[in-house]
């Protein structure tokens, strides 16, 4: 059996457009992963078909064997892949703690909620001071640790990150990355979409670009950084 995610011919539409029409990838056990492209590649598209928020129209998810291609996203946070998608969607309305419980609602987090609950709160302490505040009235960069700390609350092996650092002050982009280091540190596989692609590539094992629907370039990440065309189209060199 196969381990890990594999992603092969993945085709489909957003909102009427065909925005993917041929991505192939992997993600191994314990791997970060980065997925590169300008903003319209399909990125964002991408994720979601993986993660079942939108259905493809064409190709396989396969995750540890198992083909969980078109599954509702429910059922795939279930088997272990959380998407974190971009902008920071967390339940304005709820407090910090109600916003974690939202996160341990699949069966295979519920019976471990006391535990997920206290390790979040040890990585994220400003988290526990405020569990009673309502999510909107914290800042952009303490929702964005919300949305990550609700996606551990599902227990992830594969946590697909959208844009982690958009919209977050400078200071905060640093610590953003050193969280995604200790999450893989702690057995999380990670797929990173992110808009800074030198410390993407400085932080992943192994990356990919995407070019108008299609992979076009993967390879180790430290080899991504020389590479010519990541160099011109990415790292304005």
């Amino acid at each position: 059996m196969s381990s890990g995610l594999e992603v092969s011919g993945l085709g489909c539409a957003y909102r009427g457009v065909r925005a993917v029409s041929d991505v192939s990838l992997t993600v191994g056990t314990g791997e970060i992963v980065a997925l590169l492209g300008a903003n319209g590649a399909g990125k964002t598209t991408s994720v979601k078909a993986i993660a079942g928020a939108l259905r493809p129209e064409s190709g396989r998810v396969i995750w540890n064997g198992e083909d969980v291609t078109g599954m509702p996203a429910h059922r795939v946070v279930a088997r272990g892949i959380t998407l974190v998608p971009e902008g920071r969607l967390v339940f304005q309305h709820l407090t910090v703690l109600e916003n974690l419980q939202v996160g341990a609602s699949s069966p295979r987090a519920q019976g471990d909620v006391a535990r997920n609950l206290d390790h979040v709160f040890a990585i994220f302490p400003r988290l526990a001071e405020r569990r009673a505040q309502n999510a909107g009235s914290l800042s952009g960069g303490e929702q964005q640790m919300l949305a990550i700390a609700r996606g551990m609350m599902s227990a992830p092996r594969l946590m697909i990150l959208d844009e982690p650092s958009l919209g977050l002050a400078p200071q905060l982009v640093a610590s953003m990355f050193e969280l995604v280091r200790r999450l893989n540190a702690e057995g999380i596989a990670v797929m990173l979409v992110e808009q800074n692609v030198h410390a993407s590539l400085k932080l992943a094992h192994r990356a990919y670009v995407l070019e108008k629907g299609r992979i076009v370039l993967g390879g180790a990440a430290a080899e991504m950084l020389d590479n010519p065309f990541v160099k011109k189209a990415f790292l304005g060199l």
